[in-house]
């Protein structure tokens, strides 16, 4: 039964780091040398903050089922 939950879970995590807008614009500009706002504080914001706490989520979730399945075995 863990199992089954457990790829549910991977299948859902890599859907929603699909999902998350690209950050590599900020990362090409600064070595690039252009100017860029790389280190500025940026807050997420609507869907971007949404799907950053689900992958969060998600990730834990991962995380504590692959514990529970290996001391189970």
């Amino acid at each position: 039964m863990l199992e089954i939950i457990l790829i549910v879970v991977s299948v859902a995590l890599i859907i929603v780091c699909l999902l998350q807008s690209g950050k590599t614009d900020g990362i090409v500009n600064a070595l690039s040398g252009q100017n860029s706002n790389l280190f500025a504080n940026q807050k997420e914001r609507g869907a971007d903050l949404v799907l950053t706490r689900i992958t969060i989520v998600l990730g834990i979730a991962f995380f504590v089922l692959a514990i529970l399945i290996r001391m189970k075995a």
